[in-house]
């Protein structure tokens, strides 16, 4: 039962009490006064009714002080009753509170009942999880920050601390590995501005109709030649008219990021497939990026997506991934309100499939 019904029923027992009290002293106890009146009377006339209306009067008010005393009692009980219903949660609910407040997330609320105390006891204890989540994301992604920082400031310094101690001219070759950490360095730092931008549901787009044929057709073209450096077969197959109303350059970045990281993990020899299928009756349109690849393990399938994190810790660095593009690449996504799906066998590749919502005109106008 909800507070809320017993809180009425504690009220209905009241007024049932009184209500009872009040009919047993006008009528039934009416009837018993003048029962009792009769034989101790002194006589008839004005002089009998004058003292029988004394009588009742007094024993009236006599009974209404009791009716009144065992009111005040039943509503003293009730009232206890119900503010300990009320308070006695409230408080097991304040001190966890007040842990929490001091900084222990692991403190929850008691649950053993199903009413409305219940339900937001439920909803706290929710909340304290998803804090202890936030906590451990903020400290893991400290981390990860300064592990990815660690390595091209280590550069940085020691290449500056060579020069330093060089009494010559610093030459080009010693100066181009420096460029190269900082430019790194700024693109970590830009794509966690983007990042953080899109998480925080502040990424603006600026939305168009677009040829995804011709979009994808000039993704291929820019990565020809770093797929035929790594010994990979590009394949693509498209639809005859592929129309959606997006950010063409957020979305460029989005399926970059995608092929990319496909590149970064087929071997040589491997082929990486992109097609473009219209899902007509959920008006969606999905593009489908297959890889011949390593594979991703399934414990790792749900973790694909967070920031830095590699199934292969040691392959990120060296072959320049941030630990940020598929990230990114799912906040484009759910930007456009879309999202990225992903399958995955080891040893034989990653299917990653963009679903977009799907404009059906086959023409910009």
């Amino acid at each position: 039962m909800t507070v809320r019904g017993k809180i009425f029923m504690a009220m209905g027992v009241l007024v049932m009490l009184v209500t009872a009290a009040y009919i047993g002293t006008t009528q039934g106890y009416l009837g018993s006064l003048f029962a009792r009146y009769v034989p101790e009377g002194s006589g008839g006339g004005l002089e009998g009714l004058e003292g029988l209306s004394k009588y009742v009067l007094g024993e009236m008010k006599l009974k209404a002080l009791m009716v009144t005393l065992f009111v005040a009692c039943a509503v003293v009980i009730l009232g206890y009753w119900l503010s300990g219903l009320i308070i006695h949660p409230l408080h097991k609910l304040i001190a966890v509170m007040r842990k929490v407040a001091d900084g222990d997330l692991t403190t929850e609320v008691p649950i053993k009942r199903k009413d409305e105390y219940g339900q937001v006891g439920e909803a706290f204890n929710s909340m304290t999880h998803q804090l202890r989540e936030a906590m451990d994301l903020r400290k893991r992604l400290v981390e990860d920050i300064a592990h990815e920082l660690r390595t091209p400031l280590s550069i940085v310094q020691s290449k500056l601390e060579l020069i330093q101690q060089s009494p010559t001219d610093v030459k080009p070759e010693v100066l181009l590995p420096l460029h190269d950490e900082v430019l790194r360095l700024v693109h970590l730092v830009d794509e966690l501005h983007l990042l953080n931008t899109a998480e925080a549901g502040e990424l603006v787009l600026h939305k168009e109709k677009t040829d995804l044929n011709l979009l994808l057709v000039n993704l291929m073209e820019l990565l020809q030649p770093e797929a035929d450096a790594c010994g990979v077969t590009l394949r693509s197959e498209y639809r005859d008219s592929a129309w959606a109303q997006v950010d063409p350059k957020r979305l460029k970045q989005l399926l970059l990021n995608l092929l990319t990281n496909a590149l970064r993990h087929t071997p040589e020899g491997g082929s990486i497939s992109v097609r473009i299928d219209a899902r007509d009756l959920s008006g969606q349109i999905a593009i489908g990026i297959t890889d011949t690849g390593t594979g991703i393990p399934a414990d790792a399938l749900p973790r694909v997506f967070d920031r830095f994190y590699r199934v292969d810790s040691g392959r990120g660095r060296s072959t320049g991934g941030s630990g940020l593009g598929l990230s990114i690449a799912k906040q484009i996504a759910a930007a456009h309100g879309g999202y990225i799906q992903v399958q995955s066998e080891l040893g034989k590749g990653t299917e990653f499939t963009v679903i977009l919502p799907w404009s059906h005109d086959s023409s910009k106008n």
